[in-house]
């Protein structure tokens, strides 16, 4: 029994964090609430497949693979920009296809001729410390917002939406506490927040299907376009990719030895490998590529669920449910605040693991200097509106218009710069 709700806590926090950026981009696209049922179902088809083959080739390690928000950021990019490069919205998602089957190409060639492990001694305590503390600020706006119930077009704070949120936000932490079933606060929030929404008259409709089993279509829309103009900023993506997955790979891997769980560090090249084949799943399935997330890193560390054996079958529960529509359109009626306001405590606990690496750090006067300029410039690139990027290249944006990404890239070249100036 403690395996099946471990294993049923483990999906919930798989669709919670990663079913709102399906649902986002397929109504950046316009596609018709069919459409967005099909796109949801192959996005989690990659992902519970992606973290299957992590755990078994791959990094060997409890980890959710979850859509990449940089590919989020592309998409996004190319909404408005793909319809005058391309044609049409299909024609650009076509030509997304070609991008990540072209970013897990590369991920593999970079992989298998060891570019993983140099990135990997880039990311000191001091750089992940500055990546999580950006991480969470990055998210904190869509954790807000959702829980605020600023949706759609409405401007203005639900009272109720808010008052619920943190009502079960409240409940998260008190249930924590409770010896022996604390660590099912995830599952128990999320079923007392769809419960109280549904009494409040808050919950979303469920999307009716037609289809009670379905196998996710291989290239929905249509054969991959190619487009020789794609391949700088693919390759500076994969890149970035690439170190996001070090980053999360590192802070999981920590907080798994901190609860005395052997770990083997000398498998990132299969895990980039691995995460190349994922690139090529989400091209191959017209879906979203599959990243590690670091919030993995909270979950274990706030449920104690160390083993893998309740993540796979958590992964192969959410392959499950994307090969039958009236489960993937039940999961994704599960009310956007109520899914944020479950994992609150588990993205809040990076903060804390943050601040535990920073205390490893022995030079306390460059550690505060990195984090200062790192932060200040992370932090004040998320409020710049992304219409600002739209007379520069898609390369530049990619990194200017991502506070996490710049915000890192400013991390390691200052801590270089400093190290080589003490040296």
């Amino acid at each position: 029994m403690k395996i099946i709700f471990s294993s049923l806590q483990w999906a919930l926090f798989i669709l919670m964090s990663s079913v709102v950026v399906p649902v986002a981009i397929a109504s950046t696209y316009e596609l018709n609430p069919m459409e967005t049922i099909e796109f949801v179902q192959r996005t989690l088809f990659v992902l519970g497949l992606a973290g299957v083959l992590q755990t078994f080739f791959g990094h060997h390690m409890p980890i959710q693979e979850g859509p990449a928000g940089l590919w989020w950021g592309v998409f996004s990019l190319y909404a408005g920009l793909g319809t005058v490069l391309f044609g049409s919205h299909i024609e650009t998602l076509r030509v997304m296809q070609y991008a990540f089957l072209l970013s897990g190409v590369i991920f593999i060639l970079l992989s298998v001729f060891g570019l993983v492990e140099k990135l990997a001694r880039l990311f000191t305590p001091t750089v992940t410390g500055i990546y999580l503390i950006l991480l969470i600020a990055q998210l904190s706006q869509s954790f807000f917002q959702g829980m605020f119930g600023l949706e759609g077009l409405n401007p203005n704070v639900n009272t109720k939406v808010l008052f619920l949120s943190f009502l079960i936000i409240l409940v998260a932490y008190v249930f924590m506490r409770i010896p022996r079933v604390g660590h099912y606060s995830v599952l128990v929030s999320i079923i007392f927040g769809w419960v109280i929404f549904s009494l409040f008259g808050l919950a979303e409709p469920i999307t009716k299907v037609n289809d009670f089993f379905h196998l996710p279509k291989i290239f929905a829309f249509g054969p991959p376009r190619i487009e020789p103009s794609m391949i700088i900023m693919v390759i500076f993506i994969t890149l970035l990719l690439l170190a996001n997955l070090l980053a999360s790979v590192h802070v999981v891997s920590q907080v798994l030895e901190n609860h005395q769980v052997s770990v083997d560090r000398n498998r990132l090249k299969q895990t980039g490998v691995v995460s190349g084949v994922n690139q090529l799943l989400g091209g191959l399935f017209s879906s979203i590529g599959a990243v590690p997330i670091s919030g993995s890193a909270g979950f274990i560390d706030t449920t104690k669920i160390t083993s893998k054996l309740p993540f796979l079958l958590g992964s192969f529960t959410i392959i499950l449910i994307s090969l039958f529509p009236p489960f993937t359109s039940f999961v994704a009626a599960i009310p956007k605040a109520v899914g944020y306001a479950a994992i609150f405590p588990i993205f809040a606990s990076l903060i804390g693991m943050a601040l535990h690496e920073f205390e490893s750090v022995k030079n306390k006067k460059a550690l505060y200097q990195i984090v200062g300029i790192s932060l200040f410039a992370g932090m004040g690139t998320m409020f710049i509106p992304p219409e600002a990027f739209s007379n520069m290249s898609p390369t530049l944006v990619s990194i200017l218009s991502n506070g996490l990404v710049f915000g890192a890239l400013i991390a390691v070249v200052t801590e270089t710069a400093l190290t080589k100036k003490k040296n």
